[in-house]
Protein backbone atom coordinates (compact mmCIF):
# COMPACT_ATOMS: atom_id res chain seq x y z
CA UNK A 1 0.00 0.00 0.00
CA UNK A 2 2.89 2.19 1.08
CA UNK A 3 3.82 1.79 -3.09
CA UNK A 4 0.37 2.76 -4.21
CA UNK A 5 0.61 5.76 -1.86
CA UNK A 6 3.35 7.14 -3.16
CA UNK A 7 2.62 6.99 -6.66
CA UNK A 8 -1.08 8.68 -5.72
CA UNK A 9 1.27 11.49 -3.85
CA UNK A 10 3.35 12.17 -6.99
CA UNK A 11 0.16 13.13 -8.85
CA UNK A 12 -1.77 15.38 -6.26
CA UNK A 13 1.03 16.39 -4.23
CA UNK A 14 0.20 20.34 -5.21
CA UNK A 15 -3.28 20.27 -4.32
CA UNK A 16 -4.27 23.21 -2.73
CA UNK A 17 -0.33 24.15 -1.83
CA UNK A 18 -1.42 27.76 -2.39
CA UNK A 19 -3.54 27.19 0.81
CA UNK A 20 -0.69 25.67 2.89
CA UNK A 21 -2.57 22.29 2.36
CA UNK A 22 0.10 19.49 1.87
CA UNK A 23 -0.84 15.66 1.09
CA UNK A 24 1.56 13.33 2.22
CA UNK A 25 1.60 9.72 1.52
CA UNK A 26 1.07 9.37 5.39
CA UNK A 27 -2.18 11.01 4.96
CA UNK A 28 -2.92 9.17 1.70
CA UNK A 29 -2.59 6.16 3.87
CA UNK A 30 -4.52 7.95 7.40
CA UNK A 31 -7.50 8.29 4.75
CA UNK A 32 -7.62 5.22 2.69
CA UNK A 33 -7.64 3.18 6.32
CA UNK A 34 -10.92 4.34 7.29
CA UNK A 35 -12.51 2.01 4.86
CA UNK A 36 -10.29 -0.88 7.00
CA UNK A 37 -10.82 -4.00 5.27
CA UNK A 38 -11.22 -2.59 1.98
CA UNK A 39 -9.17 -0.06 1.79
CA UNK A 40 -6.20 -1.81 -0.15
CA UNK A 41 -8.85 -2.24 -3.13
CA UNK A 42 -9.71 1.57 -2.64
CA UNK A 43 -6.53 2.78 -3.25
CA UNK A 44 -5.26 0.39 -6.06
CA UNK A 45 -8.64 1.60 -8.07
CA UNK A 46 -7.88 5.23 -7.22
CA UNK A 47 -4.35 4.52 -8.44
CA UNK A 48 -5.92 3.22 -11.59
CA UNK A 49 -7.68 6.34 -12.04
CA UNK A 50 -5.98 9.80 -10.49
CA UNK A 51 -3.73 10.50 -13.67
CA UNK A 52 -6.93 11.17 -15.79
CA UNK A 53 -8.90 12.49 -13.36
CA UNK A 54 -6.68 15.37 -10.98
CA UNK A 55 -5.74 18.29 -13.10
CA UNK A 56 -2.46 20.29 -11.59
CA UNK A 57 -1.84 23.67 -11.94
CA UNK A 58 0.76 22.97 -14.34
CA UNK A 59 -1.29 20.65 -16.97
CA UNK A 60 -3.92 23.32 -16.35
CA UNK A 61 -1.68 25.97 -17.64
CA UNK A 62 -1.09 23.58 -20.38
CA UNK A 63 -4.66 22.93 -21.19
CA UNK A 64 -5.56 26.85 -20.80
CA UNK A 65 -2.71 27.62 -23.72
CA UNK A 66 -4.01 24.78 -25.68
CA UNK A 67 -7.94 26.32 -25.49
CA UNK A 68 -6.23 29.40 -26.61
CA UNK A 69 -4.42 28.55 -29.37
CA UNK A 70 -7.31 26.69 -30.45
CA UNK A 71 -9.53 29.88 -30.68
CA UNK A 72 -7.12 31.60 -32.26
CA UNK A 73 -6.52 29.29 -34.72
CA UNK A 74 -10.67 29.03 -35.06
CA UNK A 75 -11.11 32.29 -35.21
CA UNK A 76 -8.42 33.21 -37.93
CA UNK A 77 -5.79 35.28 -36.05
CA UNK A 78 -2.12 35.49 -37.30
CA UNK A 79 -1.01 36.98 -34.18
CA UNK A 80 -2.18 37.08 -30.33
CA UNK A 81 -2.19 40.67 -30.09
CA UNK A 82 -5.01 41.44 -32.46
CA UNK A 83 -7.03 38.39 -31.19
CA UNK A 84 -7.10 39.73 -27.45
CA UNK A 85 -8.14 43.16 -29.03
CA UNK A 86 -10.83 41.56 -30.52
CA UNK A 87 -11.47 38.74 -26.91
CA UNK A 88 -13.20 39.37 -23.62
CA UNK A 89 -12.55 36.84 -21.55
CA UNK A 90 -15.69 36.44 -19.27
CA UNK A 91 -15.12 37.57 -15.45
CA UNK A 92 -18.62 35.97 -13.85
CA UNK A 93 -17.76 34.26 -11.14
CA UNK A 94 -16.71 35.04 -7.28
CA UNK A 95 -13.61 35.68 -6.40
CA UNK A 96 -12.88 32.27 -4.69
CA UNK A 97 -14.61 30.53 -7.62
CA UNK A 98 -12.64 28.86 -10.67
CA UNK A 99 -12.70 31.08 -13.18
CA UNK A 100 -10.99 33.96 -11.94
CA UNK A 101 -8.11 31.61 -11.05
CA UNK A 102 -7.83 30.52 -14.80
CA UNK A 103 -8.23 33.63 -15.85
CA UNK A 104 -4.74 34.12 -13.70
CA UNK A 105 -3.79 31.51 -15.58
CA UNK A 106 -4.57 32.96 -18.90
CA UNK A 107 -2.20 36.26 -18.02
CA UNK A 108 0.76 34.07 -16.70
CA UNK A 109 0.39 32.05 -20.23
CA UNK A 110 0.17 35.26 -22.24
CA UNK A 111 2.93 36.74 -20.28
CA UNK A 112 5.56 33.92 -20.87
CA UNK A 113 4.88 33.47 -23.80
CA UNK A 114 3.81 36.71 -25.55
CA UNK A 115 4.96 39.20 -22.86
CA UNK A 116 1.10 40.60 -22.96
CA UNK A 117 -1.74 40.61 -20.54
CA UNK A 118 -5.25 40.41 -22.03
CA UNK A 119 -5.95 42.91 -19.20
CA UNK A 120 -4.18 45.70 -21.69
CA UNK A 121 -7.08 45.10 -23.81
CA UNK A 122 -10.00 45.14 -21.88
CA UNK A 123 -11.31 48.27 -23.40
CA UNK A 124 -11.70 47.86 -27.21
CA UNK A 125 -14.80 46.79 -28.89
CA UNK A 126 -15.46 42.89 -29.03
CA UNK A 127 -16.29 40.28 -30.89
CA UNK A 128 -15.21 37.07 -29.30
CA UNK A 129 -16.43 36.17 -25.66
CA UNK A 130 -14.74 33.39 -23.87
CA UNK A 131 -15.81 31.48 -20.80
CA UNK A 132 -13.55 29.52 -19.07
CA UNK A 133 -14.57 27.23 -15.75
CA UNK A 134 -12.79 24.08 -14.65
CA UNK A 135 -16.07 21.91 -14.63
CA UNK A 136 -19.28 21.39 -16.15
CA UNK A 137 -20.99 19.31 -13.74
CA UNK A 138 -24.63 19.52 -12.97
CA UNK A 139 -23.54 22.94 -14.98
CA UNK A 140 -25.98 25.10 -13.57
CA UNK A 141 -23.60 27.72 -12.47
CA UNK A 142 -22.82 27.76 -16.47
CA UNK A 143 -26.12 27.57 -17.58
CA UNK A 144 -27.08 30.97 -15.81
CA UNK A 145 -24.37 33.00 -16.53
CA UNK A 146 -24.78 31.96 -20.31
CA UNK A 147 -28.47 32.64 -20.41
CA UNK A 148 -27.63 36.21 -19.08
CA UNK A 149 -25.05 36.56 -21.20
CA UNK A 150 -27.16 35.98 -24.20
CA UNK A 151 -30.11 37.57 -22.95
CA UNK A 152 -28.08 41.31 -22.50
CA UNK A 153 -28.71 43.59 -25.05
CA UNK A 154 -26.45 46.18 -26.75
CA UNK A 155 -27.26 50.11 -27.25
CA UNK A 156 -29.28 49.07 -30.57
CA UNK A 157 -31.34 47.48 -27.94
CA UNK A 158 -30.18 43.73 -29.85
CA UNK A 159 -29.79 40.78 -27.45
CA UNK A 160 -26.28 39.37 -27.07
CA UNK A 161 -27.93 35.90 -28.49
CA UNK A 162 -29.75 38.13 -31.91
CA UNK A 163 -25.88 38.89 -32.28
CA UNK A 164 -24.28 35.25 -32.13
CA UNK A 165 -27.12 34.31 -34.43
CA UNK A 166 -26.25 36.89 -36.94
CA UNK A 167 -22.44 36.07 -36.61
CA UNK A 168 -21.84 39.18 -35.31
CA UNK A 169 -19.90 38.07 -32.17
CA UNK A 170 -19.02 34.26 -31.12
CA UNK A 171 -19.66 32.90 -27.40
CA UNK A 172 -17.32 29.90 -26.49
CA UNK A 173 -17.71 27.56 -23.47
CA UNK A 174 -14.17 26.06 -22.24
CA UNK A 175 -13.84 23.53 -19.28
CA UNK A 176 -11.29 21.18 -18.66
CA UNK A 177 -13.89 18.62 -17.96
CA UNK A 178 -17.70 18.17 -19.41
CA UNK A 179 -20.28 15.84 -18.10
CA UNK A 180 -22.51 14.56 -21.02
CA UNK A 181 -25.59 14.54 -19.13
CA UNK A 182 -25.35 18.23 -17.54
CA UNK A 183 -24.13 19.50 -21.28
CA UNK A 184 -27.47 18.11 -22.45
CA UNK A 185 -29.36 20.15 -19.39
CA UNK A 186 -27.62 23.32 -20.31
CA UNK A 187 -27.99 23.27 -24.24
CA UNK A 188 -31.64 22.63 -23.95
CA UNK A 189 -32.00 25.37 -21.85
CA UNK A 190 -30.25 27.57 -24.45
CA UNK A 191 -32.35 25.85 -27.22
CA UNK A 192 -35.59 26.51 -24.73
CA UNK A 193 -34.53 30.12 -24.54
CA UNK A 194 -33.22 31.29 -27.82
CA UNK A 195 -33.75 28.64 -30.25
CA UNK A 196 -31.26 25.90 -31.70
CA UNK A 197 -29.50 28.49 -33.99
CA UNK A 198 -28.02 30.37 -31.27
CA UNK A 199 -27.45 26.39 -29.73
CA UNK A 200 -25.39 25.38 -32.52
CA UNK A 201 -23.32 28.67 -32.92
CA UNK A 202 -22.41 28.23 -29.31
CA UNK A 203 -18.38 26.69 -29.08
CA UNK A 204 -18.12 24.06 -26.71
CA UNK A 205 -14.46 22.71 -26.17
CA UNK A 206 -13.09 20.32 -23.09
CA UNK A 207 -10.41 18.67 -22.46
CA UNK A 208 -12.18 15.43 -20.30
CA UNK A 209 -15.48 14.69 -21.03
CA UNK A 210 -17.21 12.11 -18.49
CA UNK A 211 -19.74 10.00 -20.33
CA UNK A 212 -22.60 9.30 -17.98
CA UNK A 213 -25.92 10.23 -20.04
CA UNK A 214 -28.06 6.86 -18.89
CA UNK A 215 -29.84 7.55 -22.09
CA UNK A 216 -26.78 7.12 -24.67
CA UNK A 217 -25.41 4.23 -25.83
CA UNK A 218 -21.73 3.10 -25.33
CA UNK A 219 -21.04 5.20 -22.77
CA UNK A 220 -17.80 5.38 -20.40
CA UNK A 221 -19.70 5.85 -17.46
CA UNK A 222 -15.98 7.00 -15.95
CA UNK A 223 -18.14 7.70 -12.76
CA UNK A 224 -19.21 5.69 -9.90
CA UNK A 225 -22.72 4.73 -9.31
CA UNK A 226 -23.95 1.35 -7.66
CA UNK A 227 -25.91 -1.38 -9.45
CA UNK A 228 -29.17 -2.42 -7.87
CA UNK A 229 -28.61 -5.65 -6.27
CA UNK A 230 -29.57 -6.81 -2.68
CA UNK A 231 -27.72 -4.20 -0.58
CA UNK A 232 -30.11 -3.56 2.03
CA UNK A 233 -27.94 0.13 3.03
CA UNK A 234 -27.97 1.33 -0.06
CA UNK A 235 -31.49 0.08 -1.59
CA UNK A 236 -33.17 1.57 1.31
CA UNK A 237 -31.40 4.51 1.22
CA UNK A 238 -32.55 5.57 -2.01
CA UNK A 239 -35.95 4.53 -1.75
CA UNK A 240 -36.47 6.88 1.32
CA UNK A 241 -35.15 9.57 -0.51
CA UNK A 242 -38.14 12.27 -1.44
CA UNK A 243 -37.11 12.98 -4.06
CA UNK A 244 -39.17 12.04 -7.25
CA UNK A 245 -37.44 12.90 -10.82
CA UNK A 246 -34.63 10.68 -12.59
CA UNK A 247 -34.87 8.23 -10.40
CA UNK A 248 -34.27 5.88 -13.25
CA UNK A 249 -30.47 7.53 -13.19
CA UNK A 250 -30.20 5.99 -9.42
CA UNK A 251 -28.91 3.07 -10.42
CA UNK A 252 -26.36 1.78 -13.01
CA UNK A 253 -26.83 -1.49 -15.35
CA UNK A 254 -24.75 -4.06 -14.88
CA UNK A 255 -24.44 -4.23 -18.81
CA UNK A 256 -22.60 -0.58 -18.90
CA UNK A 257 -19.89 -0.03 -19.51
CA UNK A 258 -19.52 -2.47 -22.46
CA UNK A 259 -15.72 -2.26 -21.90
CA UNK A 260 -14.23 -1.26 -18.15
CA UNK A 261 -12.08 1.66 -18.88
CA UNK A 262 -12.11 3.71 -15.72
CA UNK A 263 -11.82 1.08 -13.16
CA UNK A 264 -8.93 -2.07 -13.11
CA UNK A 265 -11.86 -4.75 -13.54
CA UNK A 266 -15.77 -4.84 -13.63
CA UNK A 267 -15.34 -6.79 -9.94
CA UNK A 268 -13.35 -4.29 -8.71
CA UNK A 269 -16.14 -1.62 -9.96
CA UNK A 270 -18.60 -2.99 -8.20
CA UNK A 271 -16.77 -3.27 -5.04
CA UNK A 272 -15.79 0.18 -5.16
CA UNK A 273 -19.08 1.93 -5.87
CA UNK A 274 -20.69 0.12 -3.24
CA UNK A 275 -18.32 0.76 -0.93
CA UNK A 276 -17.93 4.62 -1.20
CA UNK A 277 -21.52 4.76 -1.50
CA UNK A 278 -22.11 2.54 1.66
CA UNK A 279 -19.71 5.12 3.71
CA UNK A 280 -21.54 8.37 2.24
CA UNK A 281 -24.42 6.82 3.50
CA UNK A 282 -22.68 6.35 6.60
CA UNK A 283 -21.50 9.73 6.89
CA UNK A 284 -24.81 11.07 5.89
CA UNK A 285 -26.15 9.42 9.11
CA UNK A 286 -24.02 11.38 11.13
CA UNK A 287 -25.42 14.48 10.98
CA UNK A 288 -27.21 15.81 13.58
CA UNK A 289 -30.19 17.81 12.83
CA UNK A 290 -31.65 18.93 8.91
CA UNK A 291 -29.94 17.28 6.18
CA UNK A 292 -29.89 19.27 3.56
CA UNK A 293 -31.89 17.62 0.20
CA UNK A 294 -29.02 18.02 -2.24
CA UNK A 295 -26.48 16.15 -0.05
CA UNK A 296 -25.98 12.88 -1.05
CA UNK A 297 -23.50 10.21 -0.59
CA UNK A 298 -21.99 10.31 -3.87
CA UNK A 299 -22.00 14.64 -4.14
CA UNK A 300 -24.29 17.43 -4.53
CA UNK A 301 -27.19 16.66 -6.90
CA UNK A 302 -30.20 19.03 -7.44
CA UNK A 303 -32.38 17.78 -4.33
CA UNK A 304 -35.19 16.76 -7.24
CA UNK A 305 -33.22 14.52 -8.37
CA UNK A 306 -33.92 11.01 -6.47
CA UNK A 307 -30.61 9.56 -7.01
CA UNK A 308 -27.14 9.15 -5.03
CA UNK A 309 -25.22 11.91 -6.82
CA UNK A 310 -23.31 12.59 -9.55
CA UNK A 311 -20.21 10.17 -8.43
CA UNK A 312 -17.81 12.75 -10.09
CA UNK A 313 -13.98 11.60 -9.72
CA UNK A 314 -12.40 14.96 -11.11
CA UNK A 315 -10.27 16.73 -9.10
CA UNK A 316 -7.79 19.94 -9.57
CA UNK A 317 -4.93 21.78 -7.55
CA UNK A 318 -7.18 24.54 -6.22
CA UNK A 319 -10.45 22.55 -5.22
CA UNK A 320 -12.79 19.57 -5.43
CA UNK A 321 -16.35 19.86 -7.03
CA UNK A 322 -18.74 19.11 -4.44
CA UNK A 323 -20.43 17.00 -7.31
CA UNK A 324 -17.85 13.95 -6.09
CA UNK A 325 -18.74 11.78 -3.48
CA UNK A 326 -18.34 12.70 0.12
CA UNK A 327 -15.77 9.99 0.94
CA UNK A 328 -13.14 12.43 -0.82
CA UNK A 329 -14.36 15.91 0.58
CA UNK A 330 -16.14 15.24 3.57
CA UNK A 331 -14.79 17.25 6.97
CA UNK A 332 -16.90 18.17 10.06
CA UNK A 333 -15.75 18.16 13.58
CA UNK A 334 -17.06 15.51 15.29
CA UNK A 335 -17.43 13.47 12.62
CA UNK A 336 -14.09 11.13 12.91
CA UNK A 337 -14.07 11.43 8.84
CA UNK A 338 -10.23 12.84 7.18
CA UNK A 339 -11.15 13.78 3.82
CA UNK A 340 -8.32 12.95 1.08
CA UNK A 341 -9.29 16.41 -0.41
CA UNK A 342 -9.63 19.07 2.16
CA UNK A 343 -12.46 21.46 0.56
CA UNK A 344 -12.48 24.61 0.37
CA UNK A 345 -15.86 27.55 0.31
CA UNK A 346 -18.13 24.81 0.91
CA UNK A 347 -19.75 25.85 4.51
Amino acid sequence: MQEVADRIYEVVKDYRNHDDINITPKKILEWAEQFEDNSALILTELDNFISEVYISRDKAKKYVKGHIGKYIKLFGYSNVTQFLMDTEFLDLQQSHKSQPAILELLDEILDENFSVSYRDYLTFPKKHYIYFDDILASGSTIGRHILEFLGQKDAHDKTFAEKVSLNEITLSISVFCLHQWGFSFQNFRIIKTFGDKVSKKVNWYSNYDIENHAKFADQKLNIAKPIKGNNIKINSYLENLKATKYEDYAYRSKTDPADETFFTNPSNRIKYENIITETGIDIINRIDGVIKPNLRPLGLINPAYKIFGLGTHFFTWRNIPNNCPLVYWWEVPGHKWKPLFPVTNRG
